[in-house]
């Protein structure tokens, strides 16, 4: 083997967003869903049904919710239109997110990028009062770590209790009444606050569960904020960390439930916000002549606009260094080439936009030309923009891809922006963007825009072939993408990803025959699991982890000290406190 830094490779994937399950490219197939052959369009159909409680699976049998006996198939495809209206960005459901009005009649915003409806993941779990962003973590991550096709305790026996690190969290904090918004609503609702709220509401709390009541962990833990680019803050962290050899293993994810009266009436004072009136406005103007406002189309990223859509979601990858994927059988879908994150430096506006994504882009492009060459830069790349809907967006941004299209030489640089299926996840944005582009690789399929007939004629295109149509190609075609986010305050990141044939073309040199052979005979495992844990699901079947109370460690009698090591009750191996990482 030479000694080149390994590279960080995303050996799972799983989550939850407005557009269903993400594991086994789920969601995914639901925004691209008039692209697929109808086998999968079946599968899509039934997961999302299960998820909203539409069907069961009893005793070998498949049921309504109301106990009559189905034919799936038949049944799947005669309510398909139902089965997916009650998912993606749709009029928001006054009983669940607003009961008081708030949103619906006084500020009368009333799209969201909301999870299908009927799925709660509260009654999978004891939930014990949980923010809902946390209630998504837990199942979330569980679904990561069912997509992974290996037991977690395999992966503990080859690190370092120290070797793993834990990376997600929101960037508006868990603002419902379990959180930050009981504690801060009590005292002026008569009430007082709960001994959880405030613990509940931090930022970092998602990082927190994962660690505490799913894998134990005592490594590195955490949440690089940087508003609505924080995901890829969080990748580049574990990225970095892992090329360096300071850990093994990375869990990097977000989770963000800003579907509240708070949020909504702070992105409304901005101007920010998609609303009833201006949607009709828009609507007339683009003779789509309606007096209701089409929820379907609230965001209409680089189109003519009005403004952004709030969405929930929590997506979780696991990054492991090549090396311990190869030893493991681990699947590996992927890997991370170059994250990079700028401010913007002197700005007028705390909201405005600035210099740094120009910066971000530009360098994960100089290093997409280093791994890839650019010729596959130019013709084998695409770009997820951040794509938020509003005016401004859709001229700065369209303008920074196509300077660095230029730039490059890249003449119809595919573009496009999930926020019109998802709304706008906030911290998580560019997660819902990853696991996007793991399904294009998958099946080959880039979602258009589905809400814009054409660009709006402000938008910067000369060198971009802004997508508002699904693109269908081969699943080898697309061999990398690139991850764009924009946020307030100057927050700036992108990240550039290579698909698997890519990342093995990387490596494959740096191990032998036979370890090669092991690899690939591990791997058949793992994909079996993996597909067991899929064909589970797909029936309703969500075991999900929570280890409340388990093996817990206080330190007076289960922890060892010596110059050389720490023992811990409960790990198999031990923490050496002098070892080379690199």
């Amino acid at each position: 083997m030479s000694n080149n830094k390994n590279l960080a490779v995303i050996t799972s994937f799983g989550g939850i967003n407005a557009s269903g399950r993400s594991s086994d490219h789920m969601g995914y197939g639901n925004q691209v869903f008039d692209s697929l052959k109808q086998s999968d369009q079946v599968k899509v159909l039934q997961d999302l049904a299960i998820l909203e409680g539409v069907i069961k699976h009893t005793d070998k049998k498949w049921m309504t919710d109301v106990e009559e006996e189905i034919e799936l198939k038949s049944f799947l495809n005669s309510n398909q239109d139902k089965i997916r209206q009650d998912s993606m960005v749709r009029k928001i459901d006054r009983e669940i997110y607003d009961p008081d009005g708030i949103i619906l009649d006084q500020i009368k915003a009333g799209a969201a990028g909301q999870l299908p409806s009927g799925f709660d993941p509260a009654k999978l779990y004891p939930s014990r009062q949980h923010p809902k962003a946390l209630q998504m973590t837990i199942f979330g991550m569980s679904d990561a770590m069912g997509q992974l096709g290996i037991d977690w305790s395999e992966i503990e026996k080859e690190i370092d209790p120290d070797e793993l690190a834990v990376f997600s969290g929101s960037a508006m904090s868990n603002l419902d009444k379990f959180g930050f918004g009981g504690m801060m609503q009590s005292r002026l609702k008569g009430s007082r606050a709960s001994s959880k709220n405030l613990a509940f509401g931090l930022i970092e709390m998602s990082a927190d569960f994962i660690n505490a009541y799913m894998l134990g962990n005592v490594g590195r833990t955490g949440h690089s904020v940087g508003a609505c680019a924080t995901f890829l803050y969080n990748l580049q962290l574990a990225k970095e960390l892992i090329e360096k050899g300071e850990c093994k293993v990375a869990v990097v994810g977000s989770a963000e439930a800003p579907i509240t009266p708070e949020i909504f009436d702070g992105f409304y004072a901005v101007s920010a916000l998609s609303d009833n009136k201006k949607m009709i406005e828009l609507q007339n103007q683009l003779g789509e002549e309606s007096k209701e406002p089409n929820y379907r189309k609230a965001c209409r990223p680089f189109g003519d606009n009005i403004g952004m859509v709030l969405g929930e979601s929590a997506q979780f990858i696991i990054l492991m260094n090549e090396e311990l994927a190869i030893k493991l059988g681990a699947e590996i879908y992927g890997s991370i080439v170059s994250v990079h994150s700028h401010a913007d430096g002197y700005k007028s506006s705390i909201s405005g936009p600035g210099i740094g994504n120009y910066i971000t882009l530009a360098k994960c492009a100089s290093d997409a030309h280093k791994f890839i060459g650019i010729d596959a830069l130019k013709q084998r790349t695409f770009v997820h923009a951040h794509g938020t809907g509003t005016p401004a967006n859709r001229t700065t941004e369209s303008h920074i891809i196509n300077k660095i299209a230029k730039a490059f030489d890249i003449e119809s640089w595919p573009v496009t922006g999930l926020k019109s299926y998802l709304g706008h996840s906030m911290a998580v944005a560019a997660g819902d963007q990853l696991m996007s582009v793991l399904g294009t690789w998958s099946r080959g399929v880039i979602p258009g825009i589905h809400s814009v007939k054409e660009p709006a004629k402000d938008v910067y295109r000369d060198n971009l072939d802004i997508l508002t149509e699904n693109k269908v190609n081969e699943p080898s075609h697309f061999i990398g993408a690139f991850l764009n986010a924009k946020g307030f305050g100057g927050n700036n990141a992108s990240a550039f990803i290579v698909n698997n044939p890519t990342t093995l073309g990387a490596i494959e040199n740096k191990y032998s025959k036979e370890e090669l052979k092991s690899y690939k005979t591990k791997l058949e495992n793992t994909r079996s699991n993996a597909k067991k844990y899929n064909s589970k699901v797909a029936k309703g079947s969500y075991d999900l982890t929570y280890k409340f109370n388990h093996n817990v460690l206080t330190g007076i009698d289960d922890i060892e000290i010596t110059k050389s090591e720490i023992k811990l009750k409960g790990y198999s191996r031990s923490i050496p406190l002098s070892k080379n990482k690199h």
